[in-house]
């Protein structure tokens, strides 16, 4: 990084922390702290209101601000193709579109110019149906988590095929293979769960506030090993939609053993069954009888 672009990193970072200490800055930049002290004295000599605070370390005099919206080519760049990718996925078209406008108004036009030729040769195809932001259940579940406030849900759980009624404490939001799910802690269950928003039948915000996050009991969770075999061509289709508890493929003759990590077998068990007689499981015994169960069972319907 050159000394102007640092610069200009150090006053974003006393803009964004109430006190920075020369130790940190040197640390972020990889510099000494003699280097830092000579940057601070560059930016007050260029008129930068920082005070310094012995013990404390530096900020900024309140009331000073940086100009908005100076960003790199590449940070721009970032902006239209994330902006493109919401628009894409069929949430908040026109306010994008608004805001698009806005940040190219705001930038110099050789600036604008460039991040938008970016944009302009990358398509976005997303998931309308999973990925969308304007669920109510999604929009209730955010200020849930902002108030600390209890759900009532009644969800259906895949592993015992039934609905059952929770009290939650919901901590966070994440979307991953297509779905959202949200995390908390299930009074039912008295541990911290995570639970697929396309399985909650109905949902309610409740008054009562929770205190601050529960820890986690252990976050050593107990995970199962899952050992495949199959050709190597078949290695390459399985690597272009791969499971998400994949760990690593190593090579056995004309063969590849792959092998997956995963907390329960009904997790990856219907995700192989899709491979057919492609593949086969190694290990472990259990996940092999049940997949045997499951395809006599279909060979008789079938029949």
């Amino acid at each position: 990084m050159n000394r102007i672009d640092r610069l200009f990193n150090i006053l974003l970072l006393l803009q964004t922390r109430r006190h920075v200490q020369a130790i940190e800055l040197a640390r972020a930049f990889e510099i000494s702290e003699r280097t830092i002290y000579r940057d601070m004295a560059a930016l007050m000599q260029m008129g930068i209101p920082i005070i310094s605070l012995p013990g404390q370390g530096y900020e900024l005099m309140e009331g000073f601000y940086l100009p908005p919206l100076v960003f790199t080519p590449d940070e721009a760049s970032a902006l239209f193709l994330g902006a493109s990718m919401l628009a894409a996925s069929g949430n908040y078209a026109e306010e994008t579109q608004r805001a698009i406008e806005k940040i190219t108004a705001a930038l110099p036009l050789r600036q604008s110019q460039l991040a938008r030729q970016r944009a302009d040769i990358i398509r976005f195809v997303m998931p309308r149906g999973n990925f969308d932001l304007e669920n109510p259940y999604l929009m209730q579940l955010q200020q849930a988590i902002l108030d600390k406030r209890v759900v009532f849900i009644r969800y259906y759980g895949f592993n015992r095929q039934e609905v059952t009624e929770r009290e939650v404490e919901p901590h966070f939001l994440t979307f991953g293979e297509g779905v959202w799910y949200f995390d908390g802690y299930c009074r039912l269950r008295q541990d911290q769960r995570a639970f697929r928003l396309d399985r909650v039948e109905s949902l309610q915000v409740l008054n009562e506030v929770f205190a601050e996050r529960r820890p986690e009991p252990d976050p050593e969770k107990p995970v199962i090993q899952v050992r495949v075999r199959c050709s190597q061509a078949v290695a390459r289709w399985m690597g272009e939609r791969q499971h998400y508890g994949f760990q690593m493929e190593e090579m056995q003759g004309e063969f590849v053993i792959m092998t997956y990590q995963v907390e329960r077998l009904t997790e990856i068990k219907n995700w192989l069954m899709g491979w057919g007689i492609a593949i086969e499981v190694l290990a472990p015994y259990e996940l092999r009888r049940q997949i045997r169960e499951e395809a006599l069972q279909l060979a008789n319907l079938l029949t």
